[in-house]
């Protein structure tokens, strides 16, 4: 089962970074991602949440923790150019993002790995 999840969050980056990577963003130094954000997101149903997401920087790849409504979810990601890839587990499903920058914030969309045939989007706005 998680071999499944695995090579279907494989799949959902590379569709998503190729999505990403195709639209015009203003460059962001790695190391600059790391921080705390408030967020403002959209499910694939259209309906709306905000919560904040924490990213760490761990070596060669960055965790980032999610706090929405009281729940918390964790993620790894990894840059491809000036894209931040993430994916972790969910429930009993994954989940796949892709964020690109924006100034000094980072917007982009995820995917939902379980019921994932629509995609959502954040924008992460800096808090510090």
């Amino acid at each position: 089962m998680f071999r499944n999840i695995f090579t279907s969050m494989a799949l959902a980056v590379t569709i998503l970074l190729g999505a990403i990577l195709a639209s015009p963003h203003l460059a962001m130094a790695q190391g600059a991602v790391t921080g705390t954000y408030s967020v403002a997101g959209t499910n694939p149903t259209g309906s709306h949440y905000a919560g904040t997401a924490v990213v760490e920087a761990t070596g060669d790849t960055y965790v980032v923790t999610w706090t929405v409504a009281g729940d918390t979810s964790v993620g790894r990601g990894v840059f491809l150019g000036t894209t931040l890839a993430v994916g972790g587990i969910l429930g009993k499903g994954g989940f796949v993002f892709a964020m690109s920058p924006k100034g000094a914030n980072l917007e982009g969309i995820w995917a939902d790995m379980e019921n994932g045939t629509k995609l959502g989007g954040e924008i992460w706005t800096r808090i510090k």
